[in-house]
């Protein structure tokens, strides 16, 4: 792929920021020693947050060594990640646009091998960096679609149907080099200007979740594969800018604009039905599991009110979304 210069600024960073502005310091801390070097700008976009993130992020900007570089947008709405992000990428004029987390901080020389990936993995329309944790451990960040299948097997949570349908289990584990991911983590991701250009912007018909998952299907439909820097390295603790995998962790109820996105997702790649065919097959892998009782065993827990609120949005149309290209 040729990447033609839009503007001196060979990289473009977005950040997005929702009441985090002690993890934004902490990542635009890490980030400006590099900013001269890989000849990038640097806009925040505040999703309106309530408390008082956009003043504390114009001061640190404004008191910054790298201030010529950095720019802070107030969002008057808090549209959503989706939203935000092209709120950013529209303020911008580079060759490559990265998207970062509020908690993803990038290691010494994660943005030279960022671009050095991009500038070498020529067929790839997005790249993505190597997670790792505070402890050091990688993360799995790379994964196969969603789809009625995967909702099946992640409803059975069982060995034996997960290894029968190995191809539809959604994480591509770390170990695994072979198997090219339908999508990526948007905790960091590296974005070609021209692919952006193809494809547009994302959907801000998902609040939050599931864009990601829509935006790399997108990519991959309009010709562009994926890429890996595994010189890459960020580290990123899951859960550091939504309560999302505390949630999780904890059982606890999930807000329902996840369940929205999923059902939107299910509903742009399956048609209108696609909501309710997923739905149906995580209940029946969902029984599978619970069917364990019969043998002494207890079914895996699963998030609070999960199989009543996959119904969340299930009817709800695609107004204002984004059409997946042919």
């Amino acid at each position: 792929m040729d990447v033609h210069t839009k503007s001196p600024n060979r990289l473009g960073i977005v950040i997005v920021n929702y009441c985090t502005p002690a993890l934004t310091e902490r990542c635009l801390d890490a980030l400006t020693p590099m900013l001269e070097t890989a000849e990038a700008q640097i806009v925040i976009i505040d999703n309106a947050s309530p408390d008082d993130s956009f003043a504390r992020l114009t001061a640190y900007c404004s008191e910054s060594a790298a201030r010529d570089r950095l720019k802070v947008i107030a969002s008057p709405v808090n549209g959503g990640f989706a939203a935000g992000n092209n709120i950013g990428v529209r303020a911008l004029q580079s060759d490559y646009i990265l998207l970062l987390n509020s908690d993803a901080v990038p290691k010494h020389g994660a943005i030279e091998a960022l671009l050095k990936a991009a500038d070498t993995q020529s067929a790839a329309g997005i790249i993505t960096p190597c997670l790792v944790t505070s402890d050091g451990d990688e993360q799995v960040s790379r994964f196969r679609n969603h789809s009625p299948l995967s909702e099946f097997v992640d409803g059975a949570q069982s060995g034996p149907v997960t290894r029968i349908l190995s191809n539809a289990e959604m994480p591509i584990y770390t170990d695994d080099w072979e198997t090219p991911p339908d999508w990526v983590s948007f905790a960091a991701v590296l974005l070609h200007s021209i692919v952006i250009d193809k494809v547009g912007p994302m959907d801000e018909g998902f609040f939050l979740y599931y864009e990601d998952c829509d935006y790399c299907r997108r990519i991959k439909n309009a010709g562009f594969s994926t890429g890996f820097a595994r010189d890459a390295v960020f580290v990123h603790d899951p859960g550091g800018s939504t309560q999302l995998r505390a949630n999780e962790k904890a059982l606890a109820r999930l807000p329902a604009y996840f369940y929205a996105s999923r059902s939107r997702y299910f509903r742009k790649y399956y048609g209108l039905f696609g909501p309710v065919l997923a739905n149906l097959a995580w209940l029946a892998g969902r029984t599978i599991a619970q069917l364990r009782g019969l043998f002494g065993r207890s079914a895996p827990a699963v998030c609070a009110s999960r199989s009543r609120d996959i119904w969340i949005g299930w009817r709800s149309k695609l107004t204002g979304s984004e059409p997946p290209k042919p």
